[in-house]
């Protein structure tokens, strides 16, 4: 047989199998469900591909650049803890506080409310209210008040009266607990300033919040103790939007343990690993210090497991505009959770995560981050026409936090006419025959800052007041 002869059936059978591919791909294709074949968006200048982080990163022209190097970011955070008040480093906390500065700091936070608040459908009297102020426990401040130090043992909230009775503004709200400060995760520290006269809270300070924590929730130590265990050389960083400890049939607390985006978790050092831990041998896994509660409040640190597949990082991961992106992207879809409900987080805890885990410390709530935290910052006067913001905006770099009165965005990038952002908002308000249509969101997304509008008729972009780079 001619050699031409086998060639052009091999040829031709090639020909066939791409064929037979390619038909397969678009079958495959023609029974993919995309996001517009389930439900409408109506977002102006809104695409698919938009879904996708790495849409966004090849808009970027130095996606890969270092904004900071870790020296960098260390002195960024002292500068912080100067710079911002509501930043407080634990590790120089003030030894000894009188009683009447404890008195004052509570009642900062535990205020009465002056409006209506509901429970269960029903309005609260103010006898419901006495009550949680005398778990304040006030009276019983001694004069003298010595701090102790403590670290979370598990994802918990900071709420402004020790109770955790939810509480609403409106009669038939369930997502706005007028009490819900905060959410901790777990190796978080913490300093103890008062407890509540039932002993089921303290009355404590995280290095970015001021409020009540539940006791269970926390285990106490000595400063060396912790911070020595905290600030170990080697260490994990969560980065995914969450992982789990291994399954642990003998120790319940550290099994399947909640550990969120940004969490530090300290490695365990060779000397400290068995060959056996907890009947399970350590390959395939890192080993990590876990903190628990014995039965007297005190921390025991445990060994446990999290596995290597995970998304984890050894160390932080490198403060770059790509893994802002990548890192905000994975929290897309997730619900709206004010303060910390419903186990996910707010506007501002979502762009807090993102940049814990490159290793920033910045402050916890809006108006801190935008107008009170270190770095350099980009003002937006409000009295500006929209035509006067959109010059001044496109000065302001891909990838920065942007913030209006009670709100933080990330900003993406400029695509065609309008500016993208990502963020974890309640309400989408668009325009429908030139009304506004209000939808609730309720989750994390993309949309654009000029065709999307606040309650007022005015857009994202005009109710802007800033943006602020964290450098």
């Amino acid at each position: 047989m001619n050699k031409n002869y086998f060639g052009y059936k091999t040829t031709v059978l090639i020909f066939f199998i791409m064929i037979l591919n390619s038909n397969l791909c678009i079958a495959r294709d023609n029974n993919m469900v995309t996001i517009n074949d389930q439900y409408n968006l109506e977002i102006t200048g809104f695409i698919p591909e938009m879904l996708q982080s790495k849409y966004w990163i090849k808009t970027l022209k130095k996606p890969d650049e270092i904004i900071l190097t870790k020296e960098e970011i260390d002195t960024f955070n002292q500068n912080n803890y100067s710079h911002c008040k509501k930043l407080v480093n634990l590790e120089h906390f003030k030894l000894a506080w009188s009683r009447d500065q404890i008195q004052k700091l509570i009642a900062k936070t535990s205020k009465k409310p002056t409006k209506k608040r509901y429970c269960n459908g029903k309005l609260l009297k103010p006898a419901f209210f006495d009550k949680l102020h005398a778990n304040l426990n006030l009276e019983n401040i001694p004069r003298i008040v010595i701090p102790k130090y403590a670290i979370t043992v598990r994802r918990t909230e900071i709420r402004s009266f020790p109770t955790p009775i939810r509480i609403f503004s409106e009669i038939d709200d369930y997502e706005f607990d007028r009490l819900m400060e905060t959410a901790l995760y777990p190796i978080d520290p913490i300093v103890i300033l008062h407890t509540s006269r039932d002993g089921k809270w303290f009355f404590a300070q995280c290095y970015n919040y001021l409020a009540w924590i539940p006791v269970d929730d926390v285990a106490i130590g000595t400063k060396k103790e912790i911070f020595s265990m905290i600030n170990r050389k080697d260490f994990l960083v969560v980065t995914g939007k969450k992982v789990f400890t291994g399954f642990n049939p003998i120790n319940s607390s550290i099994s399947e343990l909640q550990l969120d985006m940004g969490v530090r978790i300290p490695l365990s050092k060779k000397n400290e690993i068995t060959e056996q831990i907890d009947g399970q041998h350590p390959m395939g896994n890192y080993v990590v210090k876990l903190p628990t509660r014995n039965s007297n409040g005190d921390i025991k640190w445990k060994s446990g497991f999290i596995n290597m597949s995970d998304d984890v990082h050894l160390g932080y991961l490198p403060y770059t505009r790509k893994n802002i992106i990548q890192q905000a992207f994975k929290f897309l879809g997730q619900r709206y959770g004010w303060g910390g409900m419903f186990n996910a987080r707010d506007c501002t805890s979502f762009i807090l995560d993102i940049f814990r885990t490159m290793g920033l410390v910045i402050p916890r709530n809006s108006s801190e981050q935008g107008k009170l935290s270190y770095g350099k910052f980009h003002s937006l006067p409000k009295d500006l026409s929209l035509d006067e913001k959109i010059s001044l905006f496109k000065k302001i770099p891909p990838v920065t936090p942007v913030y209006m009165n009670g709100h933080a965005m990330l900003y993406l990038n400029r695509i065609g006419n309008d500016f993208f952002i990502i963020h974890d908002f309640t309400n989408l308000r668009t325009k429908e025959n030139g009304m506004i249509k209000t939808t609730r969101a309720r989750s994390v997304f993309i949309t654009p800052l000029i065709n999307t509008f606040l309650s007022s008729g005015k857009t994202y972009l005009e109710g802007l007041y800033g943006a602020r780079e964290y450098r």
